[in-house]
């Protein structure tokens, strides 16, 4: 949960990062095609009740079929298909590529079913052909021949019903030959689409080339190469915005600062490469143990912190406590001796606080832990009634 939310806050790392523009993008990309679809069956309503208008007193049959026929079997047709292509285009099991299938059939039902019912108006008869235009949007080949395949179809089948049914008003009308023109038409359309799709497809491939270069060079820039977990940096940016969430919801936030004790002991002991090796398993904890409340940071050299936000105090100090008794107990085979120990600072943020102060009083209590005779955790004072020591 916690780590999610700042993934968005954050915004650094190449994993993190292309996950989340991707779900930003497919859900910006989703709300413009659904937005693009309902304004389509809206204009195809309206086009229907003006159609019906118009044609109504070209007609021998009552208004209460005419109404069924040419305007609530279309309009219960549409609607329908709008509900079905919802339900799969929030269902999991579908792929990307076939719902891209179900959105353009939604775009060619909310526009053909208009050439269909009202094929006595010669013009309308193309009216499906802006659906091979609406596959531009998805750079989709095989969509876009599916697509013309399909007009081409309906456009067939609409020029023989009109040849036949309105023989009178077409006496002087070459109907095969208005049909060739049509089909030439539905094919030069499709092939300027593919040619649009494979610029399209190159375009984008630069455009996300160039982006994952610019999230390499942000994620050098806000990680920590040694540890992977996030820098300094972005932690001080992190806790602004921590404190800008936690003024605006009165959300409980906690910053956690670990210091392994007695470091310098250690790299002059067993070198400094053996030192990396102990900051590499204290982080590997905390990133692991805190991925799904909080966040974990490298502030500098062996000190090292966890942002926790919208958590109670106790599940704060269970992850803590976890954190430092699985450190002591950890095998290091270079040590002549048990383990090595941490100690631990912990600060609530106080409505009004600046970031400084916050991280100050964690830094205090993490001092006072290490003046009580290291190896513990110390909750700030300011905070609470009662200063609280955990030791083992």
């Amino acid at each position: 949960m916690y780590g999610k939310i700042y993934t968005n806050l954050l915004a650094w790392g190449i994993k993190v990062m292309n996950d989340m523009y991707k779900e930003d993008i497919e859900a910006r990309w989703q709300l413009l095609v659904w937005r693009t679809v309902i304004a389509i069956c809206g204009v195809t309503f309206a086009l229907s009740w003006i159609l019906y208008g118009v044609h109504r007193v070209e007609k021998n049959i009552g208004s209460g079929l005419y109404m069924l026929e040419y305007i609530f079997i279309p309009m219960a047709i549409q609607i329908i298909t709008l509900v079905v292509c919802y339900f799969m285009i929030k269902a999991d099991n579908i792929s990307n590529e076939k719902k891209n299938y179900v959105v353009i059939g939604l775009i060619f039902v909310s526009i053909g079913v208009i050439s269909f019912t009202y094929y006595s108006v010669l013009p309308l008869i193309m009216l499906p052909i802006l659906t091979i235009v609406a596959t531009a949007l998805f750079a989709d080949q095989s969509l876009t021949i599916w697509s013309g395949v399909v007009v081409a179809i309906l456009t067939v089948i609409d020029m023989v019903r009109y040849h036949f049914e309105y023989t009178d008003s077409v006496a002087g009308l070459n109907w095969v030959g208005v049909l060739s023109i049509f089909l030439l038409l539905i094919i030069l359309l499709c092939v300027m689409v593919v040619i649009v799709n494979t610029h399209t497809k190159a375009l984008m491939s630069s455009i996300m080339g160039s982006y994952n270069r610019q999230v390499t060079l942000m994620s050098e820039l806000m990680i920590d190469p040694m540890t992977g977990l996030y820098n300094r940096r972005s932690f001080e940016d992190s806790l602004e915005k921590e404190i800008e969430r936690a003024e605006q919801t009165g959300a409980k936030s906690y910053v956690t600062i670990f210091d392994i004790d007695h470091f310098k002991e250690v790299n002059d002991t067993y070198g400094h490469s053996n030192g990396d090796i102990v900051i590499k398993a204290l982080c590997k904890m905390m990133k692991e143990k805190s991925k799904d409340m909080g966040l974990a940071f490298r502030y500098g050299g062996e000190e090292f912190v966890i942002l926790f936000h919208d958590v109670e105090l106790s599940k704060v100090m269970n992850i803590v406590e976890d954190i430092r008794t699985e450190f002591r107990c950890y095998y290091f085979h270079f040590m002549n001796k048990d383990g090595i120990t941490c100690s631990c600072g912990v600060a609530e943020y106080i409505k009004g606080e600046s970031s400084k102060a916050w991280f100050n009083r964690a830094d205090s209590a993490l001092y006072k832990a290490k003046e009580s005779g290291r190896n513990r955790t110390v909750i700030s004072a300011v905070s609470y009634t009662h200063l609280r020591a955990h030791e083992t």
